[in-house]
């Protein structure tokens, strides 16, 4: 997040404090104990607690437990989730797997954009963008193609069957490793083509189009605002898609499995998006050397009639900014989203460093394009460096005081392979980590 923090500036037009948040948060959670049999089956929650109560009742749950429960236990008792998913009432969607296997997710007809744009809408700047006067708001997608919305958009299909209303799909390679030439002029010149205001971006994917761009004196052509989000945005992604783009860039946090979760304000911290969830942030118990404050997200869904996921882990590590106020709801506001769980580094001692620390120690090697940390086992690592001349030793030098205890290998690579679900990891870590022994999971 490179917007300047101003914690007590007002911005007007943008949504109010809910004072209602906690109580619909209890009322949405004891619904969907007693209607949805997933959780019925458990024995529900008990009435009349506060939220931390009926929370702290609860146990968490993590994808296995969803995974292993079929689409019908998802949906109370006097719906038909096959005869809703033939009609279209019902979505079946399946993530994009980054880190574990995929998950298959049910959402009711319409509940993603709905909720995305109530999201965005909280930060002033894009809200006017959406709503500018006189020319319609149209958005740009950059990512896999897998990740568009529930619609795969591979193969050559022409501009116009890469439409959807106020959408454009920009990608239609699995692999931006592989993109040519002509892919990414293409890309460039239907931005323009477009009149996009909006973009939303993989970080890596824009990072690489942007790096084209500056190549060819091409700029990337948004009237209004970037939003990076899908995957970890690292410095060196902004240092290269500042080389193609000047305005504004902010950062939307969420997962296909609850929705927007947090959308970066004006005044740069990441506020929770109202109605559609609440999130507990889980305190770290061990030593996060290089970020300070650092939870774990849990998620109960609310707006959900369809699989609402209650202490839901979605797996990702947050840094909560104590000292900002919470604007929308009850839930802090945060200063960064630190990076997934199973891709921090676990040193021997027991501290958790994340991504967002690697990033942080590695933010002034001015020619870093790109790195891949792999820890295979707690006393080794070893980090693939992409850059523009030879910073081998400026990045030992940097991750050195953060890895104590571990051995650290730095070689030079001519790219990063991508995930098999599209996406890039800047840390991959082979063995499992103990979620209630690392993290404060009842809440205080």
């Amino acid at each position: 997040m490179q917007t300047q923090h101003v914690a007590k500036n007002k911005i007007l037009g943008q949504t109010p404090k809910d004072p209602t948040h906690e109580r619909r948060a209890v009322d949405a959670i004891v619904r969907a104990a007693d209607e949805i049999p997933f959780y019925s089956k458990r024995g529900g929650v008990a009435r009349g607690l506060t939220l931390a109560q009926t929370l702290s009742s609860m146990p968490l749950l993590f994808k296995k437990d969803v995974r292993a429960a079929l689409p019908k236990a998802w949906v109370s008792k006097d719906r038909d989730a096959r005869a809703e998913l033939e009609s279209g009432a019902l979505e079946l969607v399946e993530t994009s797997g980054s880190t574990e296997e995929r998950l298959r997710i049910l959402w009711d007809k319409g509940w993603w954009l709905r909720q995305e744009a109530r999201a965005m809408r909280t930060n002033a700047l894009v809200a006017r963008a959406m709503d500018s006067v006189g020319s319609p708001y149209k958005e740009a997608i950059l990512t896999t193609p897998v990740c568009g919305g529930g619609v795969c958009h591979t193969g050559d299909l022409t501009f116009e069957e890469r439409l959807d209303d106020p959408h454009l799909f920009l990608n239609m390679r699995p692999d931006p490793t592989f993109w040519g030439a002509l892919d990414m002029t293409r890309m460039l010149d239907e931005l323009a083509r477009h009149k996009t205001v909006g973009l939303e971006a993989d970080p890596a994917y824009l990072a690489a189009l942007a790096e084209h761009a500056h190549q060819h004196g091409r700029k990337i052509e948004v009237g209004g605002f970037v939003q990076l989000t899908y995957a970890q945005t690292t410095q060196a992604h902004l240092r290269s898609i500042r080389r193609a783009y000047a305005g504004p860039i902010f950062q939307l946090y969420g997962a296909s499995e609850v929705g927007v979760l947090f959308m970066q304000g004006e005044d740069g911290w990441l506020h929770h998006a109202p109605i559609t969830t609440h999130v507990e942030l889980l305190r770290a118990k061990v030593p996060t050397p290089g970020s300070v404050d650092v939870a774990l997200v849990v998620v109960s869904t609310l707006d959900r009639a369809a699989q609402p996921l209650l202490r839901f882990v979605v797996g990702d590590l947050v840094s909560v900014a104590n000292e900002a106020p919470a604007r929308f709801t009850t839930v802090p506001a945060l200063r960064s989203v630190e990076g997934r769980l199973q891709d921090a580094v676990v040193r021997p001692d027991g501290a958790i460093v994340t991504c967002a620390a690697i990033d942080r120690a590695l933010a002034t090697i001015e020619g870093l394009v790109q790195f891949q940390l792999q820890q295979r086992e707690p006393a080794a690592v070893e980090i693939d460096v992409v850059s523009r001349g030879d910073v081998n030793a400026d990045v030992k030098r940097a991750l050195d005081p953060l890895l104590l205890g571990v051995r650290l290998e730095v070689r030079s690579a001519t790219a990063i392979a991508a995930e098999a679900s599209g996406k890039f990891r800047v840390v991959r870590r082979s063995f499992p980590i103990d979620v209630h022994a690392a993290f404060e999971v009842l809440q205080s």
